[in-house]
């Protein structure tokens, strides 16, 4: 009944997946980059491509990353909670907590968003965030209410909305998430199970927001306003090694991903500088769990900030480095290695992310190797790994590691779907 028990390495390329380029002759970054290593994993795997939630929905970091260690966006709770974690702080009980950002408005309207991304040094943050009326403002249609401002990076920051009575997540972001639409004004969405709950919250980010644009009207540099988005509460949620049976790790130098990990309590590791000490980090990393996160934010954030070509040579750089995990990846057979991508960036166009599939490739002793030999999203699709969503990805990597049990035994009241020797045994102690 027992298999090897192997270890499951998932290499996570944020964002890698991409659309064809006219700079790179219809290719994509990823296919056009020099991968060598990664087209000796594709070579050597079963290769394809996944839609991590459904076909044609983008998805950002956080919720992709949730479906793809197996757990629904709505049994976590929302991005304010997990960057407010990530960060190292733990939100009030109750409280409703949001990820926050200075912006500028455009001088002619004074209402619509015109600079969303303001550089790190176009202001001194933190010295706005400690401002009257941006630090902490009292909300009195709400009994007991305040809203709260705590700097954290670049013009970052978080909202956390405290009350003597109870408020909800369930709002509005006051961000529109796009330049040259107005500022909204929060209000419950129409889902709100707990309407007048929601209400407080919406109140009180509308109160809030009012009052940094007083408070930072005369303020120099162009931060006129705080805006706020993701709104969640802190929540129970099943630790990874409950659900999956696997001690986690997660390497990951992007805080949102710091906050699920900590949520779901995998252990975080902070990667070091350099692509090559990362990947000596992960195979170390290896040696004390079952499961390893290696998480790659570069791809993503060059297709932002620069183009398809950039991006393909950041990939290549990511691909120079990995040749010993590549070579682990071949050579043991107690591993299940995994590379895939938890989105589609457009490094063509001004799209934020977008929902075409991503590239999957699976290395392990057990799996139908294919006639896949490079990396890429074409290539993949040829391949025989078919048919999985995000958040099953996990559940047929654990298969591949022989960490998954018979359908319908029920060795435990929770009846889990991985071997667990935990069992409460009819006789205590052997006799």
């Amino acid at each position: 009944m027992r298999g090897r028990d192997r270890s499951i390495l998932l290499l996570l390329l944020d964002g890698a997946a991409d659309r064809p380029a006219p700079e790179l002759d219809g290719r994509t970054p990823l296919e056009a980059a020099e991968t060598p290593n990664l087209d000796r994993l594709a070579t050597a795997g079963i290769n394809g491509t996944m839609h991590v939630a459904d076909p044609g929905v983008p998805l950002s970091s956080d919720l992709a990353h949730t479906r793809l260690f197996g757990y629904d966006p709505e049994e976590v709770p929302g991005r304010g909670v997990l960057e407010a974690r990530g960060f190292g702080r733990d939100p009030p009980a109750g409280s409703v907590v949001c990820s926050a950002s200075f912006a500028s408005l455009d001088p002619e309207t004074g209402t619509r968003v015109s600079d969303r991304h303001l550089a790190s040094d176009a202001a001194d943050f933190p010295a706005l965030a400690d401002r009257a009326g941006v630090a902490t403002v009292d909300v009195p249609v709400v009994e007991g209410c305040t809203a709260s401002f705590e700097y954290t990076w670049k013009n970052r920051g978080l909202v956390t909305i405290t009350a003597d009575t109870v408020v909800s997540p369930a709002v509005t972001d006051v961000d529109p998430f796009e330049e040259g639409l107005p500022v909204v004004a929060s209000e419950p969405t129409r889902d709100a199970e707990h309407r007048a709950a929601a209400r407080r919250t919406a109140d009180a980010l509308r109160t809030y927001t009012r009052s940094t644009r007083s408070a930072l009207a005369d303020a120099p540099g162009p931060a006129d306003v705080v805006l706020s988005k993701w709104a969640g509460t802190a929540t129970r949620v099943e630790s990874f090694r409950r659900r999956h049976g696997l001690e986690a790790a997660s390497v990951t130098p992007k805080p949102v991903l710091t906050g699920l990990a900590r949520t779901l309590g995998m252990t975080h590791v902070d990667p070091p500088e350099g692509y090559d000490d990362r990947a000596d980090l992960a195979l170390d990393t290896l040696a004390d769990h079952e499961f390893v996160h290696v998480h790659y934010p570069e791809p993503d954030e060059v297709s932002h900030a620069a183009g398809p070509e950039e991006k393909r040579d950041e990939l290549a750089s990511i691909d120079a480095s990995l040749a010993p995990v590549v070579e682990r990846a071949l050579e043991d057979p107690e591993l299940v290695t995994v590379v895939t991508a938890d989105h589609t960036t457009p490094s063509t166009e001004d799209v934020v992310h977008s929902g075409e599939p991503v590239p999957v490739t699976m290395v392990a002793e057990p799996v139908r190797v294919d006639d896949v030999d490079a990396v890429g999203e074409r290539p993949a699709a040829n391949g025989g790994f078919r048919d999985v969503r995000g958040r099953e990805l996990l559940k047929t990597a654990r298969a591949a590691a022989d960490r998954v049990m018979l359908d319908g035994l029920r060795r435990t009241p929770a009846v889990r779907d991985y071997p667990t020797t935990e069992v409460t045994p009819l006789w205590p102690r052997e006799e």
